[in-house]
């Protein structure tokens, strides 16, 4: 048996819900592989991790691998399991029709705070809605990824970035009228997707386990898919500590994030393309990145 580590993300939540089931059905014994998942104390730690050979894949988001990739961190993206839809979270009774509403000294929320990666994405798509905000007009605010109590708490005017099945369903259960302000609706590119990535080396010296290990979490995938009530609560009898604190929004969350898994798991090769454009433009990255060399999609066809 193959042991390996998978890293996660963020912590253990519903988006992991194909892992679990592909552990708890047996998908990944049957191809050989005893999976650990495992979480980072940090959102950004993993794929320096995985460079350097302390974990054998990870869970990221392209707006974190365009930059890494960049910056000569030799890591691939090698699968798309998840595209939700992201963006700025505002308050609905402010009155606000787009992001060219925001005025100077608008407060955002966003992990990394006060770094200018949010700052700058938020104010590109206060241009693109036509407003003329600029990045260093945002008082940035570090809640990180609390980005609905920032703004139920006064915090915060708006967050960044906040995805629908997680902020506005935990807004709305809240009584909070939230809703967002999508990516793709203000000329970014739609980076709300969750990819397994893996180090080159893994790649090229180890096709077999690759193949393997996506093999068998696309079964998890696709249960998540087309049995989603039962792979949620597969998911919860194995981490019932994930419900302790608000099992009705918990439920909430998982029964929207079912609707966001890509089976098929093949990447969004336009999408990277965009997006490396993009992130040089605002400086985002330390410069050109080659798609085909940092989205594999060998193991997916």
């Amino acid at each position: 048996m193959d042991e390996i580590t998978l890293g996660l993300e963020w912590f253990l939540n519903p988006d992991h819900v194909p892992f679990v089931v592909a552990d708890e059905r047996g998908y990944y014994e049957a191809e050989g592989l005893d999976v650990e998942l495992w979480e980072p104390p940090e959102h950004h730690d993993t794929l320096e991790m995985l460079a350097a050979g302390d974990l054998d894949y990870a869970i990221t988001e392209p707006i974190h691998l365009v930059p890494e990739r960049s910056a000569g961190v030799p890591v691939t993206g090698i699968a798309r399991f998840l595209h939700t839809r992201g963006g700025i979270q505002y308050p609905a009774d402010r009155g606000w029709e787009s992001p060219a509403d925001l005025e100077s000294g608008v407060r955002l929320n966003y992990p990394g705070a006060p770094g200018p990666g949010g700052r700058r994405m938020v104010a590109h798509m206060a241009r693109e809605a036509g407003g003329d905000l600029t990045a260093d007009e945002i008082e940035p605010v570090d809640r990180g990824f609390y980005h609905t109590d920032a703004l139920v708490e006064g915090d915060a005017d708006v967050a960044f970035l906040a995805f629908y099945n997680f902020e506005i369903v935990e807004s709305r259960h809240r009584g909070f009228d939230a809703d967002l302000w999508e990516l793709a609706d203000y000329g970014v590119p739609d980076f709300n997707q969750l990819v397994l990535a893996a180090a080159d080396g893994t790649v090229e010296d180890r096709p077999d386990e690759v193949r393997r290990f996506l093999d068998a979490t696309r079964r998890g995938v696709a249960d998540a898919v087309e049995d989603g009530e039962a792979a949620v609560e597969l998911f919860f009898e194995r981490h019932p500590e994930l419900r302790d604190d608000d099992p009705e929004l918990m439920d909430e969350i998982a029964a929207a994030t079912r609707e966001f898994f890509t089976p098929d798991l093949s990447q969004d090769l336009e999408m990277y393309r965009d997006l490396v454009a993009f992130c040089e433009e605002l400086e985002l990255s330390d410069g050109p990145v080659d798609v085909d060399e940092m989205a594999d999609e060998r193991f997916v066809g």
